[in-house]
């Protein structure tokens, strides 16, 4: 999965210009309600770092200074930035620390930004959020093939997404599975039943379009 597909983009985007001063900044960011956002260069092209209203409000009542110093020494994170035709996952690498990354297209141009939101959208997707209807989870002492054998064992029926947990463990795995909305509640404890006589244990079951549990161990 490519970047480009999940990012705001930048006329969506508020941001500060590099040759702003500190109060303009300041004024910005207070009205946009955003904790930081990015500073760009060169007629908005060029992607510059962020801008922290921590610093600004530190630049005022630690160091005195005034509102029409530049923000050009506040400017942090200048290497925040993703491509477009990165995957998606590279975030996983960067976003942790960050309130968002921007994103670049191949001319090196501001194209946008990539928040925590857009992160948790594609995880809901991985987890069938939009379209399942049961979450199950599973644990299942790890050895080779056992996502295959667990497949296996409920191939019929449609499975809208699945995830790994405890990867690297040497014991034991957690897989989350999100079964079709059309799977009957009678269905469903067939399919617990059969994942149990093969030795995995389904701990818990969430309704996704009720929001809660329905099945906890």
């Amino acid at each position: 999965m490519k970047i480009r597909y999940n990012f705001v983009k930048k006329e969506d985007v508020r941001y500060c210009k590099a040759e702003s001063t500190v109060k303009e900044a300041y004024e910005l960011l207070k009205e946009s309600g955003y904790r930081s956002i990015p500073v760009l260069r060169e007629n908005g092209t060029v992607f510059a770092g962020l801008i922290y209203k921590v610093d600004l409000l530190d630049h005022y009542v630690e160091k005195e200074g005034k509102d029409e110093d530049s923000i050009e020494a506040l400017i942090q994170d200048q290497d925040a930035f993703v491509y477009e035709e990165d995957s998606f996952f590279k975030t996983f690498l960067t976003i942790r620390r960050l309130p968002f990354l921007a994103v670049l297209n191949d001319k090196e141009e501001f194209s946008g930004i990539i928040t925590h939101g857009n992160v948790m959208d594609v995880l809901e997707d991985s987890f069938g959020m939009k379209t399942g209807g049961y979450i199950l989870t599973v644990g299942t002492k790890e050895h080779k093939g056992a996502i295959k054998d667990l497949v296996s064992t409920i191939k019929d029926v449609n499975i809208e997404g699945l995830l790994t947990l405890d990867n690297g463990d040497t014991y034991l795995r957690r897989i989350i599975i999100n079964l079709s909305h059309d799977v009957s509640e009678k269905k469903l404890n067939k399919i617990i039943k059969k994942l149990e006589e093969k030795d995995f244990r389904v701990t818990s079951v969430d309704d996704v379009n009720l929001g809660e549990k329905v099945l906890t161990k």
